[in-house]
């Protein structure tokens, strides 16, 4: 059992626990293409079904962490990630009531977003050399690694946050 004081850090700590693993486990060159955007799918799933403990805050701070392991413009996946968290809470109230097939390709599709984003900034700051296949793979590898990391935080849910 979660000490009660932890349990309002719980999604900040897997956000945390994601960029650790999305950052420095799951390293470029090892996965290269095919490496799923692990906080974008905790950001996402702690929005949907707890907005009042994973915020705007959240998506800052966990974009400054990706930013500063990856060597990024300090500020880029923050700023994604803080629209693409926007969109979300936007459509929040229909996603919640959606098939979850449906949600994992909203997941891809958010992921395309948040890169698309990124590569157009980084076109501005740097010239239009972007690299397709890693736009692509990183859609198609969060929206296969979702189902996962979803049951995983649904797990922790429950199992910490709801019976608190």
């Amino acid at each position: 059992m979660m000490p009660a004081f932890l349990i309002p850090w719980l999604p900040g700590m897997t956000l945390i626990l994601a960029v650790a693993v999305q950052e420095l486990a799951l390293g470029w060159q090892g996965w290269g293409v095919l490496r799923p955007d692990l906080v974008l799918i905790c950001l996402f799933y702690w929005r949907l079904y707890r907005p009042d403990r994973c915020g705007m805050g959240w998506a800052f701070i966990t974009g400054l962490m990706v930013d500063v392991m990856t060597r990024l413009p300090l500020g880029l996946t923050a700023f994604t990630q803080i629209l693409v968290i926007l969109l979300i809470t936007r459509f929040a109230n229909r996603l919640r009531v959606a098939h979850f097939l449906f949600l994992v390709l909203v997941m891809g599709v958010a992921v395309l977003l948040e890169q698309g984003f990124q590569w157009a900034i980084m076109s501005l700051l740097q010239g239009p050399d972007a690299r397709w296949a890693l736009f692509w793979g990183r859609g198609v590898a969060t929206a296969l690694w979702a189902g996962p990391v979803v049951a995983g935080l649904i797990w922790i849910h429950r199992l910490w946050v709801e019976n608190a």
